[in-house]
């Protein structure tokens, strides 16, 4: 045979002996269980890995449309300033490219008693106009009204996607500063065994200072107008709304507000970010991100995204271990033909080269089927649920509790990239290990007994 043909790197030759081995049935020392194991492992783990990676997105970015949904994109702390100074800044920001809405809030804590139950609560002063513009909170209660007007006449067709939520923004803040409706969220009537109509006590924490202590603040009674249910337990627990006026009667805040906030038609983090600081480096008062004000989560979530990456691609790593086993084994079964290549010209590179390919031909199959698998998971998620969900007779993903009608899963190609592209480096580098070694048989040792 001519020994160029040979020694050609990744030519016909070595190519036609990889493939070779990888058809030849065992009992002709083709390969062993082991790798066809490992082919599955590996699949199993790059599946796992996107599918796992992609609803883990799917959650992130639920969650942080939940926070830029209920939140300002930027708060401004404009506690002190006189109300003209305040109402001239609002009229610059609301000329601003990219600001789609500017608003004067109030915040305080409270806290709130009815039925013989107490329970602390941040409270919200915002205009009515601008409650009824949140769309998170205004469609969490308009669609619960619909769902029930829909569930008379078609029971069966209630999801109860908003089990919880009830009443109307109608009337919200109709009478200003004397308005005495509240909007709470459906956990936190729930902790109070209330519903709409029901009143609830507020008592503000900031009471005069006496020799005695602290004293308690003002009280007031409302009426429960609204109940919205967003699907996040720190608004649903946690938060309520009350007029602007009322709420400043309430925590006796007179002259000006204490936050103006701002809704960005970008809202992505670093965006409004960026907003925030530039309206710092100009002068204005403090001025917040969402990003910022909500650090903990943002953090939480990419330590928690990293910390799975890492722990699933060591699983694909375990799972490619086994490449080295069945490429040994076939390395020995295929002694005999690695020593005569040798008598015949093959260079140590070339045996390299031979059996590197067939371990990494056995790695790719294991990384493109995983890929594919986990890509269509990934898409078609919801109807794969629901699928199993009728099969097995249990909801695997209560609708009533999350507020959503499937698992969430946003597939991000660039991830599928790196994951493709760091499988097949692992595979690669699992396969040079054994090939290493079958080049370093002696081919007078291994034809001896032959």
């Amino acid at each position: 045979m001519d020994a160029r043909v040979i020694e050609r790197p990744f030519g016909s030759f070595e190519r036609m002996l990889a493939l070779r081995y990888l058809g030849a049935k065992r009992e002709h020392g083709g390969l062993a269980l082991i790798s066809i194991v490992s082919v599955i492992g590996i699949t199993l783990g790059v599946w796992a890995l996107i599918l796992t990676m992609s609803i883990m997105n799917g959650f992130r970015l639920e969650l942080i449309s939940k926070i830029i949904g209920f939140e300002p994109h930027v708060l401004i702390d404009t506690r002190g300033l006189p109300t003209e100074q305040i109402d001239a800044m609002m009229e610059d920001l609301r000329t601003r490219p990219g600001v789609v809405s500017v608003s004067p809030t109030s915040e305080g804590m409270a806290l709130a008693s009815a039925y013989g139950r107490s329970d602390g609560i941040q409270v919200r002063g915002i205009r009515p106009d601008d409650l009824r513009a949140n769309e998170l909170v205004a469609h969490s209660i308009t669609d619960a009204m619909e769902q029930r007007m829909l569930a008379m006449t078609n029971p069966e067709a209630l999801s109860g996607r908003y089990p919880q939520a009830d009443g109307s923004l109608e009337t919200f803040g109709a009478d200003g500063a004397m308005s005495d409706n509240i909007v709470i969220g459906a956990a936190f009537a729930s902790a109070l065994g209330v519903g709409v109509g029901d009143r609830i006590k507020l008592t503000q924490s900031n009471g005069p200072r006496t020799v005695m202590g602290q004293s308690p603040g003002s009280s007031r009674e409302f009426i429960v107008s609204a109940i919205f249910h967003v699907g996040n337990e720190r608004y649903d627990r946690y938060a309520a709304f009350l007029p602007l006026d009322a709420a400043k009667a309430l925590f006796r805040y007179d002259e000006g507000y204490q936050n103006v906030s701002i809704r960005l038609a970008n809202p992505d983090a670093d965006a409004a970010e960026a907003f925030a600081n530039k309206l710092t480096s100009e002068g204005l008062p403090y001025a917040e991100s969402w990003k910022r004000r909500n650090g903990t989560y943002v953090t939480a979530l990419i330590v928690e995204r990293n910390v799975m990456r890492l722990i699933l691609f060591i699983v694909v790593i375990i799972t490619s271990l086994n490449i080295i086993t069945g490429v040994l084994m076939l390395v020995k079964n295929k002694a005999r033909d690695i020593a005569i290549l040798r008598t015949i010209g093959a260079t140590r590179s070339g045996v390299v080269r031979i059996f590197m390919m067939t371990g990494t031909i056995l790695g790719m199959s294991g990384v493109a089927i995983g890929v594919g698998l986990g890509v269509l998971f990934a898409i078609f998620i919801a109807p794969i649920q629901h699928f199993l969900e009728g099969l097995l007779g249990v909801q695997l993903f209560p609708a009533d509790i999350y507020m959503l009608d499937s698992l969430p899963a946003q597939l991000q190609w660039s991830e599928v990239a790196w994951v493709g592209g760091a499988a097949f480096v692992v595979t690669l580098i699992m396969s040079i290990i054994p090939s290493m070694w079958a080049a370093r048989l002696n081919p007078v040792e291994a034809l001896r007994f032959e």
